[in-house]
Parts: C-alpha cells; structure tokens; sequence
C-alpha cells in the first residue's frame, strides 16, 4: 500500500515498519527527509536550518485542529491538557461549613439574664438546702419580717433555683473552621489503550490539487 508522505498510522506492534518512524518527538535532519520537511516545517520542533522535529504523540490523544462545536479552539501541532490535576478554592461550588454546636475550651464574652426562682410565701426551712428556694421570712412579735438574705454563702440551693440565658457576644467573621484534606492530585485521563503511531517518511508526495 502507498502512503502520502507525513501520513500518521496506528500499528498494533510496537516497531515502526520500512518507511515509517515512531511520532516520538524525534529530531530529524533536513538534508535526509527534505521533502517530508517541505510538509511539516518545524510545526513540532527544531531548528529549522538543519533539523526538524516529528510530532510526538507518546502518551497522546490526537484531535483534529480548530474550533468544534462549543469546544475550544485548536491550533495546529498544539500541545494542551494534563495527566492529573488539583482542585483549588476557585474550582469549588459555593458553600458553607457549619460551626458545632459545642466547642470545648471556648471562652467567650456573654451577657446573661438570670431568672431567680423563689416562693412569695412563709418559709417553712429553719436553713436553706439543696432543695429550698428563697421565701418570705416569718413576721416577728412586732409585725416585721425577719431578714432572710446574707452577706456569705456556705450552701447550694436547688439545682433550678437560679435559671440563666446566655446571649454571647462574637463576631462570626473571626471564626475558621478547620481544614481537611490533601490537596493531592487525581488522575483526569481517559480509558484508552496505547499503540504504536508512526509517521510515513518514504511516500508519495501529496497533492493539493
């Protein structure tokens, strides 16, 4: 079979036959294949004086140059894409990251409101205890209420005899959340099965007419 000369072919073994080289890049003098030369100039490499590359499709998908349908735009012997990539904050959807409920260890400032649990009635407790709650003090001979507040403390009252809301105070936009993750790089190539592209360098010459 004739082939044009710069054709490309696939071969399901790994050798180049008679006149073919494997498309690895090669550097290829142009006193020796002037008129593949005369096709290819130095589109994939060289010097253009005395050498001339071949196009190199080790580890390679080969597309058709220009501009497909809502694709990007090719130009000819072009190099583009990677084997693997990295995602950046930039490549991420919007989103949040939701701050526990309970952190340990956080101090923070607060304004409180207490509730204070008593009984506006007589005591009937010589002495508070753990299960009393402030009360009225019993009237005296005189008709006066007998003071029953102190200036220390030596007990604890009912576990419910003061109840508190706590409104803290911080600013949300001081607070980070912890980072997770690698950052390592994942694979981004196609299922594809390599073979053996060689380009024809002792051919007809093509014809554009």
């Amino acid at each position: 079979m004739d082939c044009y000369l710069g054709m490309v072919m696939t071969f399901a073994y790994n050798w180049a036959p008679v006149g073919f080289a494997a498309c690895n890049g090669q550097t290829t003098q142009i006193m020796q294949n002037q008129a593949l030369y005369s096709l290819l100039g130095v589109a994939f490499g060289g010097n253009g004086s005395t050498s001339f590359n071949l196009p190199d499709l080790r580890g390679r998908t080969p597309v058709h140059f220009g501009q497909g349908t809502n694709l990007t735009p090719r130009t000819f012997a072009a190099q583009f894409g990677q084997e693997n990539g990295t995602l950046t904050v930039a490549n991420l959807p919007p989103h949040n990251h939701a701050i526990g409920e309970k952190t340990a260890g956080q101090t923070v400032t607060a304004t409180a409101a207490a509730t204070v649990n008593a009984g506006d009635v007589q005591g009937s407790l010589n002495k508070p205890q753990n299960t009393a709650y402030w009360a009225k003090g019993w009237d005296a001979a005189d008709s006066s209420v007998l003071s029953n507040y102190t200036t220390t403390k030596n007990v604890t009252m009912a576990s419910d005899a003061v109840q508190v809301t706590v409104t803290p105070a911080f600013n949300a936009s001081n607070l980070n959340v912890a980072n997770t993750g690698g950052g390592g790089a994942f694979p981004l190539a196609q299922p594809s099965l390599a073979l053996n592209f060689c380009i024809c360098t002792s051919g007809l010459y093509p014809s554009r007419s």
